[in-house]
């Protein structure tokens, strides 16, 4: 399907932060479309976690910060989903969860329109329990990193290096920018 994003047309009751295309890798259409959750995923501290991913696959070379979540399965409501991969990709029960909004965003080398909603959430960073990460997380997830809303967002910003490091980032970083500008009250 040859789809231009700025034309799709998704009713939700929050707000879509923002209409990303892919401007790095080759455009050849698009055959899909996803529907992710991603956590904005804060601990009793008041840190937020990210993964750091590190390696290689189709994209190229990757080391960069991303948001926890993933695709939403037949079924799944999105917050059930976000639910699933804070456990999965963190080993944590997630609770107090806040819609925060939406980003729909192109990958070109994968033919792919994602429709990410980004939720926040608390862990008790005490209580991990065991991940169940896929094959390929497995390998690309180097480590959680624990950071400080401030750093987090200007390593989101500032640090991206690889094309396919831009892309999630520039995602994660409206995401999170929006967050601590409009939402204050959560993370006091």
């Amino acid at each position: 399907m040859d789809i231009d994003i700025d034309q799709i047309k998704i009713e939700v009751d929050w707000p879509i932060l923002a209409r990303l295309k892919d401007d790095l890798y080759p455009y050849e259409g698009y055959d899909h479309l996803r529907y992710t959750a991603r956590a904005l995923c804060m601990n009793e501290q008041g840190l937020f976690a990210f993964l750091h991913i590190m390696g290689e696959d189709l994209f190229g070379p990757r080391d960069h910060l991303e948001t926890c979540g993933g695709g939403k399965e037949e079924g799944e409501m999105l917050d059930e989903t976000l639910l699933r991969e804070v456990k999965e990709e963190l080993g944590y029960e997630a609770g107090d969860l806040t819609l925060i909004g939406s980003i729909l965003d192109t990958y070109n080398l994968i033919h792919r329109i994602t429709f990410s909603t980004f939720f926040f959430c608390r862990v008790n960073s005490k209580e991990k329990k065991a991940m169940h990460r896929t094959e390929e997380e497995n390998i690309l997830i180097k480590e959680v990193l624990w950071l400080d809303p401030l750093e987090a967002l200007r390593r989101l910003e500032n640090d991206a290096q690889s094309r396919v490091d831009i892309l999630v980032q520039r995602r994660d970083a409206i995401a999170f920018r929006y967050f601590l500008e409009n939402h204050t009250d959560l993370f006091k």
